[in-house]
This record gives C-alpha cells, structure tokens and sequence, in this order.
C-alpha cells in the first residue's frame, strides 16, 4: 500500500480515538448534569440553551469550512442521546 495513504488512514485512525475519548468525556458530564437537574427538579430540557449551542456550532462550522447538515445532524444525535442519558442518570 502507498506510504503516504497508510500515513493518512493511521491520523485517521488517531483522529477518531480521539473524538471517542472526548465524547465519552462529554457523555460523562452529561450524566452530572442530569444528576444535578433531577435533584434540582429543573426540567431535561431546556430549549433556548439547544438552541443557542447548535446555532453557536453551527457558527463555528462555517468558521471551520464544515458542512452545516453535518454538523447539525451530529449535534441532534448528540443532543439526543444526551437528554436520554439524562433521563437514566440517578
């Protein structure tokens, strides 16, 4: 195989762990926060905070040249499944 593909797939490669370690780190927060609203009784979610995070990610795609339907589909996903480990948090 070219060197310089195999050089490209092992950034790759790095790249995605990396993405995995800080989003298990995200996840992990997202329990605290799900712990602190339930003790608080304030409400999972919280609609204009969604909004400002996916308008001001979205903002900082552009910056970054990044497609915006991916970015906003990555961020529903994640906002998703965040408001579900939210609900599970104890």
């Amino acid at each position: 195989m070219n060197d310089k593909l195999e050089y490209w797939r092992k950034q790759i490669d790095k790249l995605d762990d990396d993405l995995l370690d800080i989003l298990a780190k995200r996840l992990d927060i997202v329990r605290e926060i799900g712990k602190a609203k339930r003790a608080q009784g304030i409400r999972l979610l919280d609609e204009k905070r969604w909004h400002e995070v996916l308008e001001s990610k979205l903002s900082k795609a552009e910056l970054l040249n990044l497609p915006k339907d991916l970015i906003e589909t990555l961020y529903e996903h994640i906002h998703k499944h965040s408001l579900e480990i939210e609900r599970r948090s104890k």
